[in-house]
């Protein structure tokens, strides 16, 4: 899954809690190895800035040194800022710096989406939603017929086991 797909997998579906509580493992497993590439192609990307810095340096010196000029490290630090490689390898830098941010906090919000989850469960539990708007609604009909289900599947994989 893209990151936008699972930014849209943090939505909680209160009459749904079992399978948000199902999926989300898996959902912060995907997160957390999305983060740890992004991180490393940023720190690859980091180092292949610093590399490109370091070969521009040595032809900024070995230039001037051609030439007889005397520069000083202001110049060289200038020129090496505006050279086109260091441009381009800093601009994929702060891409991949970015890209690695963004997964860092998708980490974050799924772990407040395990939080939430915890206190809708306890919420659930407590009969929070079980209400006369309920009965207007049919909602504790589709809650006493999820439940039935979920017991009739687990009934089915228990005679299945024995």
């Amino acid at each position: 899954m893209n990151i936008t797909q699972l930014e849209d997998k943090l939505k909680i579906d209160q009459h749904s809690l079992d399978v948000a509580l199902r999926e989300h493992p898996a959902l912060f497993y995907e997160v957390a190895t999305e983060l740890a590439l992004a991180i490393s192609n940023r720190d690859e990307s980091k180092q292949d800035l610093e590399q490109i810095e370091a070969k521009v340096d040595m032809d900024l010196r070995a230039d001037a040194a051609k030439i007889g000029a005397k520069t000083t490290e202001k110049e060289i630090e200038s020129n090496k800022k505006v050279d086109k490689e260091v441009v381009s390898a800093n601009e994929k830098f702060l891409a991949e710096r970015y890209n690695a941010a963004k997964w860092t906090a998708l980490r974050e919000a799924y772990e407040q989406r395990s939080y939430a989850l915890s206190k809708l469960v306890d919420l659930y539990l407590a009969n929070y939603y079980s209400d006369q708007q309920d009965k207007k609604t049919g909602a504790t009909d589709f809650r006493t017929a999820r439940a039935n289900n979920v017991k009739e599947e687990n009934r089915r994989k228990r005679v299945g086991v024995e």
